[in-house]
C-alpha cells in the first residue's frame, strides 16, 4: 500500500532537516510544498514539483491523495513539524485519506527550536498555536488558565489576527502584570534570526514578523 508522505522540513534552515526527510523527498515522484520549503531541496527533487499556496491548498492536497491512491509516491512538505500547526491536520480534514495511509516524517518545530535557544525545558509548558485564524474564546480562556496556574507559555501568534502585541493587550486587560517576562524569537535558524527579551508592556510598542514564537514566563527561573 502506497502511503502519502508528509515531511517536516524544520524551522527554516537546511541544517535542521533530517536525513530521512532528504531521502523521502529524493524518492518521490511528486513533491508538493510552499516555495520556501521546496527551495530547501533544490538538488534532491527528481520528480514533479507543485508549488503550494493558500489559494490552491485544498486542490493540491486532493491531487496528492488521489495520486497516492493511483500508486504514485507523493511527498507534501510541511514547515516545522507536520503535527504541530502543520499540514497533517489539513490532510486529515479532507476526509479523503485514513491516518493509516499517511507516513509522517517528523521535523523540528519552531516551538522546539525556541525552547532550545532559550534553554527552556518545555515538557511542562503550555503550547498554543493561533495560526490560520485558530483563535476562539475557549483557547483564550485556556491561555489565561495556564498562566494563572503558574505555567510557562510557548505559542505561535497569528500576525494578522492575534499578534504578539494583541496577545499582550489581551493579557494586560485580563489583569496580568504588565511587567510579566516575554521573549519573542523571530526567524529562527535563519540569517536574520532575532531573540528579543521584553515584557508584556514592552511588546505593546513593538512589531514582529510572521515567523515568530512568543514565550510568556509565568515562572521566574532564569533563561
Amino acid at each position: 500500500m502506497v502511503k502519502l508522505n508528509i515531511v517536516g522540513v524544520g524551522p527554516g534552515s537546511a541544517d535542521y532537516i533530517s536525513p530521512i526527510a532528504y531521502k523521502t523527498v529524493s524518492k518521490s515522484q511528486i513533491v508538493i510544498g510552499a516555495q520556501r520549503s521546496l527551495d530547501l531541496f533544490k538538488t534532491d527533487i527528481h520528480g514533479e514539483i507543485q508549488v503550494l499556496t493558500a489559494k490552491n491548498l485544498n486542490d493540491l492536497l486532493k491531487y496528492a491523495i488521489e495520486s497516492t491512491k493511483n500508486g504514485k509516491t507523493v511527498t507534501v512538505l510541511s514547515t516545522g513539524d507536520p503535527g504541530f500547526s502543520g499540514l497533517l491536520k489539513s490532510v486529515l480534514n479532507t476526509n479523503l485519506i485514513a491516518p493509516a495511509r499517511i507516513n509522517v516524517v517528523p521535523g523540528i518545530s519552531a516551538i522546539q527550536t525556541c525552547a532550545a535557544k532559550l534553554g527552556l525545558c518545555w515538557d511542562e509548558a503550555c503550547l498554543f498555536t493561533f495560526h490560520q485564524g485558530n483563535i476562539n474564546t475557549a483557547k483564550k480562556t485556556e491561555l489565561i488558565n495556564c498562566l494563572n496556574a503558574g505555567r510557562n507559555i510557548i505559542l505561535l501568534p497569528d500576525a494578522k489576527n492575534f499578534s504578539p502585541k494583541q496577545i499582550a493587550e489581551y493579557l494586560i486587560e485580563s489583569g496580568f502584570d504588565s511587567d510579566m517576562s516575554v521573549f519573542i524569537c523571530e526567524n529562527l535558524t535563519l540569517s536574520d534570526e532575532k531573540i528579543v527579551e521584553s515584557t508584556l508592556k514592552g511588546v505593546l510598542g513593538a512589531n514582529f514578523g510572521a515567523l515568530c514564537v512568543m514565550v510568556i514566563k509565568a515562572k521566574c527561573e532564569a533563561v
